[in-house]
């Protein structure tokens, strides 16, 4: 086994996953056992030299290992030699997400996050694709044998891409998975341990095909506490369980996400007020008014102005990157894990969905590689769901490729957020002159 680890994060510029993964890192048995190496990418040499100094703080006051970091613009430099490489990037950044989301509400469109379908999502998508697939032909050349972690949205379709045109070890991570086994445990009163779930289906959308409570089957217990108090009539909880109702599973990971998925049901007028459905950008990370004191904090532990001990105290700081962690440890220490969701190929691991598509669903994780489980058929109405879904991607990532319009006309059509043809087209050719400066010039020749 190598003596030394290194791990490449490009779009260390995110304002909280880059301080939990270093958090993680620093305090994980790969810094105790091996000489480890944290190269931070990104092309904002300013929020660079920030993370990079909030990152020599921690190791400085944590002092676990042998821990060296390193900061770079040009990711091909940072590349070399690496084991992992995490993909954290956000072409545009937050500007352009409220982009995503401002230019369909002139169109009555709305959205609640906006990162991973509606138009929203397909933009993102354009601006992504490309982007992933270089970096993954640098990994070709730089460090095939390392694994991609990825985590920037629109998930499935930017692993899908890696992974159809690069040779490239490619998974996607989100950190929603770790949230199923606390979302059943409030919703029926018990405590997280108690509950052990196992999921399925697309990222933003996975449905836990079965769980227990205290070992006992978890279904049974839901129905009886919906036969006793009924479904709530707005919130979380009355987006997810009215889905169980007519679907028979319970999707995940929460009313937000999910609701986005069916934007005939959820995302008009009506069902915004009636679910109490919160919109962009209100709880999400693309709020200016949370992210605010947050990179001000950031800004203050660089320049000396406050104690690194104020970022380490915040709980739950290593949540978001935890998860990364622990894979890596597993893969790294062969430590053999459990990993509750991550984005794979699906190699008949769910038999009813295309075998070309990228679905979520859990692992597990050794020095001999990432094992996803075989989750099994999927009712046929959620698979036909899913399928659609995943085609859409599909089509996404040809046009993302090609610049060619007519196919991102056919995404915006099956996507369901558009009314007509003719808003879809007034509307594609809106966003397209919106996000020019993001996007490659070959959608403008």
């Amino acid at each position: 086994m190598k003596d030394e680890v290194k791990v490449v994060l490009i779009g260390a510029g995110s304002l909280t996953f880059t301080p939990s993964l270093l958090k993680g890192l620093i305090l994980s048995d790969i810094a105790k056992e091996k000489a480890l190496t944290i190269a931070l990418v990104d092309i904002n040499q300013d929020i660079l030299k920030v993370m990079y100094k909030v990152g020599e703080k921690m190791v400085n006051k944590l002092k676990e290992g042998k821990i060296r970091i390193e900061k770079y613009v040009d990711r091909k430099k940072a590349l070399e030699g690496a084991d992992f490489v995490i993909i954290t990037i956000g072409v545009g950044g937050v500007e352009a997400t409220h982009v995503d989301v401002n230019v369909p509400r002139k169109y009555g469109i709305e959205q609640t996050v906006g990162d991973t379908v509606g138009p929203g999502g397909i933009m993102r998508a354009l601006r992504h694709v490309p982007v992933l697939l270089e970096i993954a032909r640098d990994m070709e050349d730089l460090c095939p044998e390392a694994y991609m972690f990825n985590y920037s949205n629109p998930l499935t379709p930017l692993t899908r891409v890696v992974l159809r045109e690069t040779k490239i070890k490619a998974y996607g991570l989100c950190t929603g998975a770790f949230g199923v086994r606390e979302y059943i445990a409030d919703y029926l009163k018990v405590k997280p341990e108690d509950v052990n779930a196992y999921i399925g289906g697309i990222n933003h959308l996975y449905w836990i095909t079965h769980f227990t409570v205290k070992g006992e089957p978890g279904y049974p217990i839901v129905e009886e506490k919906i036969a006793k108090e009924g479904i709530p009539k707005e919130g979380d909880l009355a987006i997810t369980l009215e889905l169980y109702r007519i679907y028979g599973l319970i999707p995940m990971p929460g009313g937000r996400h999910v609701a986005e998925f069916f934007p005939h049901l959820f995302m008009h007028k009506k069902a915004i007020e009636k679910y109490k459905i919160p919109l962009f950008p209100k709880w999400t990370i693309y709020d200016y008014k949370e992210r605010e004191p947050f990179e001000r904090l950031l800004k203050d532990i660089a320049s000396g102005k406050r104690d690194i001990r104020e970022l380490l105290k915040i709980k739950g700081l290593e949540e978001e990157g935890i998860g990364v962690v622990n894979l890596m440890e597993a893969l790294t220490l062969d430590k053999r894990i459990l990993f509750p969701g991550i984005n794979v190929l699906n190699t008949g691991i769910i038999p009813n969905l295309p075998s070309w598509g990228v679905v979520e669903v859990p692992a597990y994780v050794d020095a001999t590689g990432i094992h996803p489980l075989d989750v099994g058929t999927l009712p046929k109405g959620i698979a036909g769901i899913l399928t659609q879904r995943l085609a859409q991607y599909e089509i996404t990532i040809d046009a993302a490729l090609t610049g060619d319009k007519s196919l991102v006309l056919q995404a915006l059509i099956m996507d369901g957020y558009v009314r007509s043809v003719d808003t879809a087209e007034k509307l594609l050719n809106d966003m397209l002159n919106a996000e020019r400066r993001w996007l490659p010039d070959y959608w403008f020749k």
